[in-house]
This record gives C-alpha cells, structure tokens and sequence, in this order.
C-alpha cells in the first residue's frame, strides 16, 4: 500500500500531481491519511496509525511535516515498511517556531515543530527505515527565516538526517509535490522497495 501524509495545513490534494502517474504505474492500493495541525501531533499520530494496522506492505511518501509522521509510523510498522520518499520534511525542527511560540503560545503547530518538541526530539532519535530517500528542497527565500531555506523549511532541517538518502532538487517547498523531475525519483523508489 502507497501511503501518502500532506504537510501541515494543506490538504491530500497536493499529492494529485504525484498520486496520478504512480497509479498509473503501479496496482498498489493507496490511502492519503489527512490531519489538522491544530489537533496536535500526538493526537494525529494516534490516528493515522489504526489506518494502517493490517496492511502487510507500506511505502511512505510525505511533504514537509508529514514526512515526520512517516518516519514514527514506519518505525511504528516496521515489519511491513518497505521504503519511503520525503519530500521537503524538516528532520532537524525549526528554530522559527521555537521563537514564534513565545508569540504564539496557543499555536499547536509551533509547539510541534520547535527544534526541542517532543515530536521533533524522538524524531531525530528514531532508526531509519529500509529505502528512505529525503528530496532537499533548495530554491525559495523566506524572509523570516535567516538560514538558507526553500520558502518554508532550512535546508540545515531538511538536511538533518544524515542516515537517509538525500536528494537535492532546485525547486521551493511547494514546486516539489508538482515537479514531474520528483515523481521520476518516487517511481524509482518504489520499484525499488516493493
């Protein structure tokens, strides 16, 4: 089974583009898990992972925050992950919102993504899983946030995982779920893992 997890507020539409051509590639049943960054990560993961129970092949492919909750739910079901592409997913956390939660104390989101939140720390601890490839995001320019980045997530956060294969590709955060050049890479990938 594809599984398919969309970064924070968005929606399971951004993968149309991607999930097209990799239906039409491969017989593989899929399912997009979709959450709401406001019910927190916690929550959410709880969620997605009774969607999952069963399925005795999985290949994981996420955007920015949904890459992190593929990488607990393939360690979660490490028996059945067989691989997996992120595309844009910040690994190392965000400085951004460890100082914009002092701003924004109610924003869930901030408290998830900070660089020392719970998520993120696990994260940064968890095994890789069989066949993980990381798309590096690296064209973009947001002025809120100093280090060089892809309009959304530091390449330094993206890069964070040094136990994943990574890829670079000269697009922003959001060209990489539309880019004909990313589906090849996923393709490869899946033909690869399963």
């Amino acid at each position: 089974m594809i599984v398919y997890i969309h970064g924070a507020s968005a929606t399971a539409e951004s993968f149309t583009h991607i999930r097209q051509y990799v239906r039409d590639t491969f017989e593989e049943p899929d399912i997009t898990l979709e959450y709401k960054s406001d019910d927190g990560f916690a929550h959410n993961l709880a969620e997605m992972k009774g969607k999952l129970d069963g399925e005795e092949r999985l290949f994981f492919i996420s955007h920015s925050l949904g890459g992190i909750y593929a990488l607990y739910l393939a360690n979660h079901y490490k028996d059945s992950t067989h691989g997996g592409v992120s595309l844009s997913t910040p690994y190392g956390g965000s400085k951004e919102a460890d100082f914009a939660r002092y701003f924004l104390p109610f924003n869930t989101l901030m408290k998830d993504i900070g660089t020392m939140s719970h998520p993120m720390r696990v994260a940064r601890e968890l095994p890789a899983p069989p066949n993980w490839t990381q798309i590096i995001s690296t064209v973009g320019q947001s002025p809120w946030i100093r280090d060089d980045n892809d309009g959304v997530v530091t390449l330094e956060s993206m890069r964070f995982r040094k136990d994943f294969e990574q890829i670079e590709i000269p697009l922003n955060h959001y060209e990489v779920v539309i880019s004909d050049k990313v589906v090849e890479i996923i393709l490869d990938r899946i033909k690869r893992s399963l």
